[in-house]
C-alpha cells in the first residue's frame, strides 16, 4: 500500500521553505526558529494552516525546542519516532509522516539548520499522525460522494499542548486510536494477516474445467418412438458440492487449512481414502466459511463462494485497513442510546454506549439504488403510514402495470391524486384513457393507502434527511431469510418493526405507548394514521463496514456489494487532503469496483458475484382483506464494466 516514494521529500520540503535559514556561522537555533515560526496574531481557529498552528505553539513556549536539547534528539523525540515508524500497525503509512527520514536526521543534528529542520519536521509529522489515527486520514466525501459524513473534529493546538505537558508521550499517543472493540479486533487481525502473508498466504482454487461438448446420440432417445425428440442433456454445474469427487478438492482443503478453517487429512492416508472426495468434514468447514462471509451456508462452491475463497491475503489486509479508517470516522459513543445500520452486513443494532440492546436483519438499497452513508436523528414514528410513491417509481413501475391491467391501481390500494398540492383530490382511475398516458404526460400523484400490503408496512421510523431515507416495515417478509439483502429502492426495511418501536420508545423515554396499545394500533383492521413524537431524539448512524466482529473477538468479512472499499483505499493511497469540502447534496455516480487508482495490487476484492435472485414478486391482491404484499423491487446486479448510477431517488 505504501507506493508513494515522493511523500518524504515533499513533507520535508514543506517544512524547509518557511524561511531562508542563512548560514550556521551567522545564526543560531533561536534565530532559525524565529524565521520558521513568525509572529501570528489572533485566536486559533480550525481553519488555521499547519504552519500557523505550529507558529502559535512555538511562540507560546518562547520558541523553546521540544525535540532537541543541546544538539541532540531528546528521549521524547525518540519515543515519537518509534510511534511514527510503527504507524503501519494502525493501518497507516509511516512514509506519510517521514518516519525514516526523521529517524535518519536525529543522528545528524550537528548544525542549527539540521536542528531546526528536525524540530519543525517532527512536530508537523506528529500532528498529521495524531489527526489521522484519531479521526481518519481521508475526507470521506472526497473519497466517495456517497459517504456524506463529517469526521470528528481534531484540535491540533490542544494536541500540541498535551504533547508538551505529557509525562509519558508514548502513553499519550497510544491513547489516540478509537477506543472500540471493533477497532482493536481489526488491529489484531491486521497483524495476523500480515503474518500469514509472510508465511506465503494461501493457495487459490482453480475454476471448474470446461467439459467437452457431448457427442450426438447414436440411437433415438425413445426406440419405441424414433420420431420423438431426444431428451436434452442435463446442464453440468460448475458448483462443487458435498459428496462430489473432483480434482479441485485438494486445493479447497489446502486453502481452508492455511487459514485454520479446516483440518488436513492424516498422513499417511488411511486405506481407501480419496483426497478428491468432498467429504462431510470439509463441507462443514466450507459452511462455516460461508457463514463468516455472510453467505448462504449451503456448502456449495459456486461463483460467489469461489471469489471469496480466492481473495488474496493482500486483498484481505487492505479490506482491514479500509475498515480501520472507517471506524476512525465514528465518534466515541457516550452512554446514550443510538441506532446503527451496517449496510454491508444487512443488520441493525440498537445501542447504548458500546452495549448492544437489540439486533435485527434489514433489507437495504439494491446496487443500482444504493443507500448512502450519513448520520441523522430519529424524531418521530408513523403508525399505519401512507406511501406517497416517488414520481420515478410511479412512472417506471406502476404506470406500465396499470396500462397492462387497468385494475392494478385499485387492486393494490393506490389512490390517484389530481396534483401535488395540499388541495389535491382523488381521481377515478377508470376515468383515464390509459392508452394515451406516457411517462411524459403522467402528472398524478400516487398514494398507497394504509394496510397490510402497503409497501411501508405498518410502521415508519423517521429521521428527516435530504435523501428521504428512513426505516420502515414491509409486507415482503421472506426477503429477511436471505443472506444477501440488497433489494430496496434505498430505504431500509426492518425485520421486526413492533419490537424495534417498543425498544426505541423505552430508550427515548417516550410515554403513553405500552406494548398492548402499540400492537393494537398496528394490528387487525386498524388503519388509523398516527404520529408518535419521541421525547428524546435518537441518533441514527447509517454505516458501511465490510468487516464485522465475531463472538470470539475475531473478524469476519462481508462482500463489498456497493463497491465502496476500493474508493476508500484509493484515497488512502493518494495525497493528503488539504481542506475539507461541503458534502454533496446528492451522491454522484460512483466508479465501478476495481476502477479506482492503485487498484492493483493494492485492491480490495469486488467479487463478480453470482447473479442475485430477484426478490419475491407476489401477485396483486384482490379486493377484500389486505394481506397480500405488493411487488417487491428487483435487485439488478452491477455489471462488471458499467458505471453505477447515483442514488438520486432513494426510496422504499
Amino acid at each position: 500500500m505504501w507506493g508513494r516514494a515522493a511523500t518524504t521529500a515533499t513533507l520535508l520540503a514543506t517544512v524547509l521553505i518557511f524561511a531562508p535559514l542563512g548560514t550556521a556561522q551567522a545564526r543560531d537555533l533561536a534565530d532559525l526558529m524565529k524565521d520558521r515560526f513568525p509572529v501570528t496574531q489572533g485566536e486559533a481557529t480550525p481553519d488555521d494552516s499547519d504552519q500557523t498552528v505550529l507558529a502559535r505553539f512555538y511562540r507560546a513556549r518562547g520558541l523553546k525546542p521540544l525535540w532537541v536539547d543541546h544538539g541532540e534528539a531528546t528521549a521524547t523525540a525518540r519515543a515519537a519516532l518509534t510511534v511514527l515508524a510503527h504507524a503501519d500497525e494502525e493501518g497507516l503509512n509511516p512514509n506519510d509522516y517521514s518516519a525514516a527520514a526523521l529517524t535518519g536526521q536525529q543522528g545528524h543534528l550537528d548544525s542549527p539548520e539540521a536542528q531546526a529542520s528536525f524540530e519543525s519536521g517532527l512536530s508537523l509529522a506528529l500532528v498529521h499522525y495524531a489527526s489521522d489515527v484519531s479521526v481518519g486520514r481521508i475526507i470521506p466525501t472526497l473519497a466517495d460522494p456517497e459517504l456524506v459524513i463529517d469526521r470528528p473534529p481534531f484540535d491540533r493546538a490542544q494536541f500540541l499542548a498535551s504533547v508538551a505537558a505529557a509525562p509519558d508521550l508514548a502513553a499519550l499517543l497510544a491513547g489516540l486510536p478509537p477506543h472500540r472493540p471493533e477497532y482493536a479486533a481489526l488491529k489484531a487481525a491486521l497483524a495476523h494477516y500480515r503474518q500469514m502473508k509472510a508465511a506465503g498466504g494461501w493457495p487459490t482454487i482453480p475454476p471448474a474445467p470446461k467439459a467437452p461438448p457431448a457427442p450426438p446420440p447414436a440411437v433415438a432417445a425413445n426406440p419405441a418412438n424414433p420420431a420423438a425428440p431426444a431428451a436434452k442433456p442435463e446442464k453440468a454445474s460448475d458448483a462443487l458440492k458435498p459428496g462430489m469427487v473432483d480434482p479441485r478438492v485438494p486445493a479447497l482443503r489446502a486453502r481452508l487449512v492455511a487459514t485454520g478453517e479446516a483440518k488436513p487429512l492424516p498422513t499417511p492416508l488411511p486405506k481407501g481414502t480419496n483426497p478428491e472426495l468432498y467429504d462431510d468434514a470439509l463441507a462443514a468447514s466450507v459452511k462455516e466459511f460461508q457463514r463468516r462471509q455472510g453467505q448462504e451456508p449451503d456448502g456449495a462452491i459456486g461463483k460467489r463462494t469461489l471469489v471469496e475463497l480466492n481473495a488474496t491475503v493482500d486483498q484481505r489486509i487492505n479490506q482491514i485497513i479500509v475498515n480501520m479508517e472507517r471506524w476512525r470516522w465514528e465518534r466515541e459513543p457516550a452512554d446514550q442510546p443510538y441506532l446503527v445500520v451496517n449496510l454491508a452486513d444487512y443488520t441493525l443494532s440498537l445501542m447504548r454506549g458500546m452495549d448492544v440492546q437489540m439486533t435485527m436483519r434489514v433489507v437495504v438499497g439494491a446496487p443500482f439504488t444504493r443507500t448512502p452513508v450519513f448520520i441523522g436523528n430519529m424524531s418521530y414514528m408513523e403508525l399505519n403510514p401512507y406511501w406517497y410513491v416517488p414520481t420515478k417509481i410511479a412512472k417506471e413501475e406502476i404506470l406500465p402495470k396499470q396500462k397492462k391491467d387497468h385494475s392494478y391501481v385499485v387492486k393494490n390500494h393506490y389512490t390517484l391524486l389530481s396534483d401535488w398540492t395540499s388541495n389535491a383530490v382523488p381521481v377515478d382511475p377508470s376515468s383515464i384513457n390509459w392508452a394515451t398516458v406516457t411517462p411524459h404526460n403522467f402528472h398524478w400523484r400516487v398514494r398507497q393507502d394504509a394496510g397490510n400490503d402497503n409497501s411501508l408496512g405498518r410502521i415508519k421510523f423517521m429521521f428527516p434527511n435530504k435523501f428521504d431515507i428512513y426505516l420502515h416495515d414491509t409486507p415482503s417478509k421472506r426477503l429477511f431469510d436471505r443472506a444477501v439483502r440488497s433489494f430496496s429502492h434505498g430505504c431500509i426495511r426492518v425485520q421486526d418493526p413492533p419490537a424495534l418501536a417498543l425498544a426505541i420508545l423505552a430508550l427515548t423515554d417516550t410515554p403513553g405507548w405500552p406494548e398492548e396499545k402499540l400492537r393494537a394500533e398496528i394490528g387487525g383492521d386498524s388503519l388509523k394514521h398516527q404520529t408518535i413524537r419521541l421525547k428524546n431524539r435518537l441518533p441514527v448512524h447509517i454505516t458501511y463496514i465490510t468487516t464485522v466482529t465475531d463472538p470470539n473477538g475475531g473478524i469476519d468479512f462481508r462482500t463489498d456489494v456497493y463497491g465502496r472499499d476500493a474508493r476508500v483505499l484509493a484515497a488512502l493511497n493518494g495525497p493528503r487532503p488539504r481542506k475539507p469540502v461541503v458534502p454533496a447534496a446528492t451522491p454522484a455516480a460512483a466508479p465501478t469496483p476495481g476502477s479506482a487508482p492503485n487498484a492493483a495490487p493494492n485492491t480490495v476484492p469486488a467479487p463478480a458475484a453470482e447473479t442475485s435472485k430477484a426478490p419475491e414478486t407476489p401477485k396483486p391482491s384482490v379486493p377484500g382483506p389486505r394481506t397480500a404484499a405488493p411487488s417487491a423491487p428487483t435487485a439488478t446486479p452491477v455489471p462488471a464494466s458499467a458505471p453505477v448510477p447515483a442514488n438520486t431517488n432513494p426510496v422504499r
